[in-house]
């Protein structure tokens, strides 16, 4: 079943939020799912902006790879 239009297909957040980093439209899927998978995977432009963001709380439930400080 799909999402309605304006919500992430994986987690159903709303899209494009103002004030709400993790909402950018990627495609139809937030940013907050697709970054964590792409810094998941090890992509480091995303990696660098993830991490960035966990830091500042954003991503609370989000565990940085093995070796990296927190």
């Amino acid at each position: 079943m799909n999402a309605p239009e304006g919500e992430c297909t994986i987690c159903q957040r709303r899209l494009n939020v103002e004030g709400d980093e993790l909402s950018r439209d990627c495609g139809g899927d937030c940013w907050g799912c697709v970054g964590a998978v792409e810094a998941d995977m090890g992509h480091q432009p995303s990696l660098d902006i993830v991490l960035d963001e966990w830091r500042r709380g954003l991503r609370p439930d989000w565990k940085p790879p093995g070796g990296i400080a927190e």
